[in-house]
């Protein structure tokens, strides 16, 4: 495999317009994923959208020639395991490019992960990423080379973290774009034991979960292969439950192929080493900070947008947050600003969804 860089400037120019291009988060990263193995080339990667306040999976994604059956395991330990990468710690560091033998002093073979999954992959060097901007991550990635391919160099790391910034800009973009039909169905619940593999399920989980369009599906059942992300908030759940943290983890957000928004509760059950998960449409609370992260609203901003999304005039918002008319067309005119509109019309239907709650009436 070739290491030196080929058209890295035009190829960054090619990511740049990508990101600009509105498209929607899987096909975004696919494309991406294309375009960043011209300049850093693997044998295996994945990249997939998160949520920016857990770093968790959201069912937008692509991977290529990872080896499946890792699925739990890599998740058990980026949760459960003290260990060398973890995303939420690459995330916090500053520094989104991040590579396995530099966090390891040229010993891989440190990182517990690393001892189980490079024997069963073959590979040999690895990158991890986070597409990270204006402190929130919209996404992570991982880039694999097997063992007669040469490491990474210094060249293709530095380029990565410039291109990492740029991809996330266009995933926060594309996971803000409402769905074009409500959801169509209730809450399911599915039941896993202890290694990850589904005991039980509603026919409303598993159609909730055979929309997920991350495309990556885990082989810990024949019957029942789960979507990776279900795999990745299973473990967070068993490992905030380890270390005494509130029985019901934070609840996951994920995203169907038709952009509705999902709910994921998980709790382990009382004297057993079973799981439940419990999946639903979100609700407009459970979006909001989405919405906050990716329009960068301040929180006044917020409670603005919500009572123009219910039908507020500018006199009624006033009087609802205790402000002058003035300082509310501050607020609106910055949030139209912010979200590349010019009427309340259009920010209502840029902003909220139909499915993500039903619209109040304001006040008589």
């Amino acid at each position: 495999m070739a290491t030196a860089l080929r058209a890295p400037e035009s190829t960054f120019d090619a990511v740049e317009e990508l990101a600009g291009s509105g498209l929607a988060a899987t096909e975004l990263l696919e494309e991406a994923a294309q375009l960043i193995d011209r300049v850093v080339p693997s044998d295996g990667y994945f990249l997939a959208g998160t949520d920016p306040q857990t770093t968790l999976c959201i069912g937008v994604g692509v991977m290529r020639d990872l080896p499946e059956d890792m699925c739990q395991p890599t998740w058990d330990y980026e949760f459960m395991v003290p260990d060398y990468l973890k995303f939420a710690d690459i995330a916090e560091s500053g520094r989104p490019v991040a590579d396995l033998h530099d966090a390891t002093g040229g010993r891989p073979e440190r990182s517990p992960r690393w001892r189980e999954y490079g024997s069963a992959s073959g590979f040999r060097s690895e990158l991890r990423a986070t597409f990270t901007v204006d402190g929130a991550t919209w996404g992570i990635g991982q880039f694999d080379r097997l063992g007669d391919a040469p490491r990474f160099s210094e060249a293709e790391k530095e380029w990565l973290e410039r291109v990492v910034p740029v991809i996330a800009h266009g995933l926060r973009q594309a996971l803000t774009m409402p769905a074009p039909a409500p959801a169509d169905r209730g809450p399911g619940l599915l039941l896993l034991d202890q290694g990850g593999s589904v005991l039980s399920a509603t026919q409303e989980a598993v159609g909730w979960l055979g929309e997920v369009d991350g495309g990556v599906r885990c082989e810990s059942n024949a019957d029942f292969p789960m979507p990776f992300e279900a795999h990745a908030y299973a473990a967070r759940v068993r490992a905030a439950t380890a270390t005494g943290e509130p029985r019901e983890a934070m609840p996951a957000r994920i995203r169907t192929r038709t952009g509705v928004w999902l709910s994921m509760h998980g709790s382990m059950l009382e004297a057993s080493d079973q799981l439940a998960l419990i999946i639903e449409p979100a609700k407009a609370a459970d979006v909001a900070p989405l919405i906050v992260e990716a329009y960068g609203f301040s929180h006044r901003e917020l409670e603005v947008t919500r009572l123009i999304a219910r039908g507020f005039k500018t006199s009624q918002i006033a009087a609802e947050l205790f402000l002058s008319p003035h300082t509310v067309r501050d607020h609106v005119k910055a949030v139209f600003e912010k979200v590349e509109v010019s009427s309340r019309g259009e920010l209502v239907a840029k902003v909220f969804a139909d499915h993500y709650a039903p619209v109040p009436h304001p006040p008589a």
